[in-house]
């Protein structure tokens, strides 16, 4: 329970304080206990209590001092009676809300000057509140009372249907035209579409705002602000719809939520239409920047409740839990100091058990949501825009990383709990102290993993020399096979007619040499080059023909799984028949990114593990290492590109799938020969797999440096 006694009553004990005319208070019931909601009109100001509080607060009048009214309270309900810290700042508060008034004026610093200094904001607060400013600049009220007629008309039952058939059409077309949405998305941040997306942007914003407004006054609310919040310094268009927390029914405050996102699925479907039907130019680009916007803002913020906007406040009205994220980390802030500060935690509502698990859970479970899309954010802004990706990736760090770990170690300010907790502290300090150490000093084992692909050590494609027919293939496909052995056998009729002619001709030469020889003709000796040259030609002939002929130049498997199809048919000159594949000695081929490729330079020459594909259960042993000294840009195997499941980026235009994006470094190693392996197991020649490379020991704050400059430098060519 809250501190009977504060140093600080005498600043309030002798004010006469009561209720403002006007106030109109409304009973609510939230989770099946009541709570009383006090609505001042002329500034909009709300303020909501339980019943102990209420009570005090009607107990309050001109005709006593706030001491007599609490001493009285105190003496008749010991038990309800707030303490005087929390009168303090229950009053506070209601001043603040301007719904209180003080018989005879009040110097405002007797009741002020404790809360500024107690809410005086540090300097990332400030900053956070230039990057999440609000200026309010108009007045809606008359003009939504004005077209009420036409707000009932637009959240009428046809409407509503209308508005479900349009956007199932909207769906329809986007998905028949998915491809070339994702396609121009990938523009979406370039200089020349800036403007239009802002253009969206707001546009969208203000029709999700004024939905909001609409549909409040539709239930009866009052919207009294509209205006202009600064969203990471881009102005938006904002309303507050504070009223709504006058409604007691739960589902209407949950429709006022959800009203804007009502409005950017309409609007994106009426987008999608447009963009669909649309032919290039600015209303196509506007339409699709509008789809966008509207897209991408409802899923991935609006509509999820692990966000503070709209999907949040639906569940918080829903479950009857205002200030859903408050309360949740009122609760971790409670665990912490309870558990690891061993500071006791006095609370002014008792929260269940169950219930404050799962406001545990929420909370955890919120922050890392909002740090992922966060995340991403920033990295799809610096892949356009480095410099203001980082900026922006600066500010989120100071606000969701600095600022809440500031709030957390709060205590440690006080000179009091380090008098208190001295042995705390000091086990603290050197866990603290132990945990730098190990980070920043102590060597600890460092490795990288390659991706890479495995090769027998002999290996050798077999190419036609001279197009020809298949007429056998004399060997099965994976069968071994000796040096020598004969594999495919061609056919090849025109060769054998052009042999024929030549041979024609080289006869009919050499009568003509002998003739001439006899005559002694001059023309002897144009006759013997013919000749000669003849004779050459045959025999070039003659090997084309014998390489009609295939035979396995060593030992091993032969590798041709299109055998069957390729019988009788026309294989051309230097098509690729298959290969011969001795893989009792393998190798392995590393790919190195260059950006990793010095810190590898320090490796150290000992064994390593290779795991390979299809035997990953499997550890290899790898030695003898050599790193390739020059760059290059062909994979080694088509089964390191993304289309065979590996993770180098290769060129969309290379039909082989071997053209990498970007030059790497290639490792040899070479496996360890096993003793009990067969010729007849199952190849590994050309299995994708992955190296373990054992690094020398370095503190984790270097490996963490490392990896996180070799990153942007990969992502960003830094």
């Amino acid at each position: 329970m809250p501190r009977t006694f504060s140093d600080q009553w005498y600043r309030i004990a002798d004010l006469r304080v009561a209720l403002r005319p006007g106030i109109s208070v409304r009973l609510h019931e939230e989770r099946g206990e009541p709570w009383y909601v006090f609505h001042e009109r002329a500034h909009a100001g709300f303020f909501r209590v339980n019943p102990a509080t209420y009570r005090f607060i009607s107990q309050m009048n001109v005709d006593a001092t706030l001491d007599a009214v609490w001493r009285a309270s105190l003496q008749t309900q010991p038990e309800e009676t707030p303490g005087q810290e929390e009168v303090f700042e229950l009053i506070v508060a209601l001043y603040r809300a301007n719904l209180i008034y003080v018989e005879g004026g009040v110097d405002e610093s007797k009741i002020l000057d404790r809360f500024q200094r107690k809410k005086a904001k540090p300097l990332l607060t400030r900053m956070s509140e230039v990057l999440f400013m609000r200026i309010p600049l108009w007045d809606p009220e008359a003009w939504l009372h004005r077209h009420r007629a036409h707000i009932d008309r637009l959240f009428s039952v046809p409407m509503r249907w209308l508005a479900l058939l349009v956007f199932s059409w909207a769906v329809v077309e986007f998905v028949l035209a998915g491809p070339r949405a994702w396609q121009q998305a990938s523009n979406i941040l370039q200089l020349n579409n800036l403007l239009l997306l802002y253009l969206a942007v707001f546009v969208s914003h203000l029709l999700h705002e004024l939905s909001h407004a609409a549909m409040c006054k539709y239930f009866g609310g009052e919207v009294r602000t509209m205006g202009v919040m600064l969203l990471l310094l881009t102005p938006l268009p904002y309303v507050d719809l504070s009223s709504s927390w006058t409604f007691r029914d739960k589902y209407q405050r949950a429709w006022v939520d959800s009203a804007g996102m009502l409005s950017d699925a309409f609007l994106g479907a009426v987008a999608t239409l447009v963009w669909a039907y649309s032919p290039p130019g600015v209303v196509n680009e506007l339409a699709y920047n509008l789809m966008f916007s509207t897209a991408v803002y409802t899923v991935l913020f609006n509509i999820n409740p692990l966000m503070r906007f709209d999907g949040y406040y639906i569940l918080a009205d829903l479950v009857q839990i205002p200030n859903l994220h408050e309360k949740a980390r009122q609760q971790f802030l409670k665990l912490w100091r309870e558990r690891v500060l061993q500071v006791p935690v006095l609370e002014d509502e008792p929260v269940a058990a169950k219930e404050r698990w799962g406001l545990l859970g929420f909370f955890i479970t919120s922050n890392i949501y909002r740090l992922m899309v966060m995340t991403g954010i920033v990295l799809f802004v610096a892949d356009q825009y480095f410099g203001v990706g980082l900026l922006v990736a600066v500010a989120l760090a100071l606000t969701s990383f600095v600022q809440p770990l500031l709030r957390m170690l709060a205590p440690l300010k006080n000179p009091l709990f380090l008098f208190q907790h001295k042995r705390l502290v000091r086990r603290s300090g050197l866990v603290l102290g132990a945990v730098v150490a190990l980070v920043l000093v102590v060597p600890m084992p460092d490795s990288r993993v390659l991706d890479g692909v495995v090769e027998a050590r002999q290996y050798t494609p077999l190419y036609t020399e001279s197009g020809g027919v298949v007429i056998q293939v004399h060997v099965p496909h994976g069968q071994w096979v000796e040096a020598g052995t004969l594999l495919v056998t061609l056919q090849n009729p025109e060769l054998e007619t052009e042999i024929e002619g030549v041979q024609a001709q080289l006869t009919m030469a050499t009568t003509q040499e002998g003739k001439a020889l006899t005559e002694g003709s001059v023309d002897l000796l144009p006759i013997r080059e013919r000749t000669l040259s003849l004779q050459a030609v045959l025999q070039s002939l003659l090997v084309q023909r014998e390489a009609l002929t295939v035979r396995a130049p060593h030992a091993g498997v032969w590798v041709d799984q299109e055998s069957k199809v390729r019988q009788q048919a026309w294989m051309a000159r230097g098509a690729e028949l298959g290969r011969v594949v001795d893989d009792r000695a393998q190798v392995f081929l590393g790919v190195i990114r260059q950006e990793a490729a010095t810190a590898l330079l320090g490796m150290e020459e000992e064994e390593s593990r290779v795991r390979i594909e299809g035997e990953r259960g499997q550890l290899h042993t790898a030695q003898r290492f050599s790193l390739v000294p020059h760059s290059q840009s062909t994979l080694p195997s088509a089964a390191l590109s993304p289309l065979a499941g590996g993770s180098v980026a290769v060129s969309t235009g290379d039909p082989s799938g071997k053209q990498a994006v970007e030059a790497f470094f290639l490792l040899r190693a070479e496996l360890t020969p096993e003793a009990e392996r067969r010729v007849s197991d199952p190849l590994r020649h050309g299995r994708a797999g992955w190296i373990k490379i054992r690094l020398p020991a370095r503190p984790l704050a270097l490996q963490a440096w490392r990896a996180a400059t070799q990153y942007f430098q990969r992502r960003y060519k830094l």
